[in-house]
């Protein structure tokens, strides 16, 4: 996986945004958001730079003078959330230029970088059919690097089973918070009983569905074999153009299935195509979706 995630310019960009929750996790620990109820407390905790919006009785202008920028003081009333990504592993997600899992490994770095900004703590969960890595709790922008490094590191693995990941010890730590998920769904187990699960955990889900062009627009002719790569099963075929249209059809249905079961359950889905810009995703697919600010 190549290391330089993403391009440096635009951390400075990602630094003024935020990860978005319907409902702001409680907490007591210091944090970016500002909780729904009025905090007391005036003890500082850090600086962040300034974003349209901001309250201005809280700029530090001695901050200002020393380095031209403008900060805003943060105290202990506001509150962390808790973002935890969970990123798809299994060998399906290798498929496609770039491959899904440079893809979705490209975005958890910039939703976690965006939230370890403002403080919130951020958890990372690679799995298959079980978690096979996890990197927990990392708060602060000092720990960017640290998220960057496990980020690079991971690779594709066996067959996809998100239920039975998510059941793994450990796979949900159980604080409200907010959780995204980035996969392509391509599940034979299926992905609705496990999405429940994680939502009956107090969390704000977020499906992020990535499939490469030619996993939607497929160019093939003849007759082929076909082989599944995380089962290993073949399946002779002669290709068609009514069995194209008939396959492309099926992948919109597809896509259409997780969108309105998202809808039914009041969580985000965002469709990804991995050939999309990285930049356009983030800065505006994102927003667009809600998913940040």
């Amino acid at each position: 996986m190549n290391k330089h995630l993403l391009d440096p310019a635009w951390l400075s960009r990602l630094e003024r945004m935020q990860v978005l929750s319907r409902r702001l996790a409680s907490g007591t620990q210091v944090g970016k958001r500002r909780s729904r109820q009025t905090g007391s407390s005036l003890e500082f905790a850090d600086y962040r730079a300034y974003a349209p919006g901001d309250d201005l009785r809280q700029l530090d202008w001695n901050a200002y003078a020393r380095s031209g920028k403008l900060f805003v003081k943060k105290f202990l009333d506001e509150q962390e959330l808790h973002v935890t990504l969970y990123i798809d592993c299994s060998k399906s997600m290798g498929y496609g230029e770039p491959p899904k899992l440079e893809r979705a490994v490209q975005l958890a770095a910039a939703l976690g970088y965006i939230s370890l900004c403002h403080l919130d703590y951020v958890s990372v969960y690679a799995f298959d059919q079980e978690i096979v890595a996890s990197l927990r709790n990392l708060q602060g922008k000092n720990k960017a690097a640290q998220l960057f490094q496990f980020l690079a590191s991971l690779s594709v693995r066996g067959t996809g089973d998100l239920e039975q990941a998510l059941r793994s010890p450990g796979a949900v730590h159980g604080k409200p918070g907010v959780s995204l998920v980035l996969s392509d769904f391509l599940f034979e187990s299926g992905y609705e009983d496990a999405i429940a699960y994680l939502q009956a955990t107090r969390q704000d889900v977020t499906l992020v569905q990535l499939l490469s062009r030619e996993e939607r627009e497929p160019v093939y002719q003849g007759e082929l074999r076909l082989i599944d790569s995380e089962t290993g099963a073949g399946k002779e075929i002669s290709v068609t153009h009514a069995l194209m249209d008939e396959y492309r059809k099926t992948v919109r249905d597809y896509q259409a299935a997780l969108a309105q079961f998202a809808y039914r359950r009041g969580i985000s889905s965002v469709d990804v195509k991995t050939e999309t810009p990285l930049e356009e995703v983030v800065f505006q697919v994102f927003r667009q979706a809600g998913m940040i600010r």
